[in-house]
């Protein structure tokens, strides 16, 4: 038994790793082909260090998120059949309302015996599951389905008469956006945020990020031209996702306010700290020190106190996601804004390796959207785990020494 556990186990760490590898060999092969034929092959091996280091992060964290969750929840699904497996997915997806018939079809499936009888009864339960009605009224789920096109056409003919640098960007942020709504109204789920604050801060980001893009594109068309649709995509998935995650997060960030407090709450100290580096022009050496240490530093704070403070892995994963749902579109304003300020109405801006023009500022946001959750989270997960085992420790110790004195 216990030989199949740690088979079912390692499939699992396998099956987070793999994804990870596939993701930065694709990204290796990308950076070599934008890089061209250079004739030094020592260019494709500095090319592959940063790549190699975070690869081998992100799979320290694939296998402390997969250990964690096995720990806790790992045994239940690997005890699971087929036709269980099959109908917990079907009961997953279903609105609040419906979610107590899925839990007395689950628990009647207990009671069939026979694999081919469990089979019919679970196709036959997901089947009707996914069939039955929404809990919101059809004419409601119309107008809300009207609204959305029309702003979606609205907000496109907008874009393409005034701004059409950013057409692509602003149709896929808005379809994004209109998408989540109509989820929202079609599952009849309430909006109650667990955090106010950091819900309001994150959306606040948001408009922040879309408003400084536009006034760029206003003052500085030079520095956007045409957003490429890869570009733009990304751009608005991010953001969108952002926004999301704050505004309707799922069932599994939610959990108190420490944790959205706390990772909210690195993000501004971060954002801070961009800002005054950007206005004391500090030299570039402190400079730089600063930029390679805070973004770890930003996630594995919040993430460690959250962890040690509830004794939650979970709750520190869930400080490192509100800090990267925050970081992200809050250093990708002040990027935006810090180039407006900078380069005024001019198309180039100075800097220490030259003359730069004003489009190398824009990209050099996009490229801090991507990378600092991507550098950070990991930071974040390790510090959960800190946390936790610190907190066990003690409260071990607090308990083995009534037992001494006794």
């Amino acid at each position: 038994m216990a030989g199949s556990v740690n088979r079912t186990r390692r499939r699992y760490q396998l099956a987070a790793a793999a994804p990870v590898v596939a993701v930065f060999a694709a990204l290796y092969v990308w950076l070599v082909w934008a890089m061209g034929p250079t004739g030094f092959s020592d260019h494709y091996l500095w090319a592959a260090l940063p790549i190699a280091v975070l690869a081998a992060l992100w799979l320290s964290t694939s296998w402390l998120l997969v250990h964690h969750w096995w720990r806790r929840d790992g045994v239940r699904p690997s005890m699971m059949d087929g036709p269980e497996r099959l109908l917990s997915s079907a009961v997953a997806t279903l609105a609040e309302p419906r979610r107590r018939w899925g839990e007395a079809m689950l628990a009647e499936l207990a009671q069939v015996r026979g694999r081919p009888a469990r089979w019919r009864f679970a196709l036959s339960c997901a089947r009707a599951a996914l069939s039955l009605p929404l809990p919101t009224r059809r004419p409601v789920l119309a107008i809300a389905s009207g609204v959305v096109v029309a702003a979606w056409a609205a907000v496109s003919f907008l874009v393409v008469v005034t701004m059409p640098g950013l057409f692509f960007f602003a149709v896929g942020f808005v379809a994004l956006m209109g998408l989540m709504v109509l989820l929202l109204v079609a599952r009849g789920r309430r909006l109650r945020p667990a955090a106010p604050t950091a819900t309001a801060l994150v959306a606040g980001a948001v408009a922040a990020s879309v408003v400084a893009l536009v006034a760029l594109e206003v003052q500085l068309p030079a520095a956007v031209t045409v957003l490429p649709p890869v570009r733009a995509g990304f751009l608005a998935v991010m953001l969108a996702g952002c926004l999301w995650l704050a505004v309707a997060p799922p069932r599994w960030m939610a959990g108190g306010r420490l944790a959205p407090i706390a990772g909210t709450g690195a993000a501004v100290a971060f954002a801070l700290g961009l800002l005054a580096l950007g206005v004391t022009r500090v030299e570039d050496g402190p400079s730089i020190v600063w930029l390679l240490a805070a973004p770890e530093l930003t996630f594995i704070i919040p993430a460690f106190i959250a962890a040690a403070i509830t004794r939650s892995f979970r709750a520190g994963v869930q400080a490192g996601i509100w800090t990267a749902i925050a970081v992200a579109p809050l250093a990708y304003a002040g990027g935006l804004a810090g180039a407006l300020v900078e380069f005024g109405t001019s198309d180039r801006v100075v800097l220490s390796v030259g003359a730069m023009p004003s489009g190398f500022s824009f990209a050099f946001a996009v490229l801090v959207l991507a990378v600092i959750p991507a550098l950070g989270f990991p930071f974040a997960v390790i510090g959960a785990t800190v946390g936790t085992r610190l907190r066990d420790r003690g409260a071990q110790v607090g308990h083995a020494v009534p037992v001494a004195e006794s």
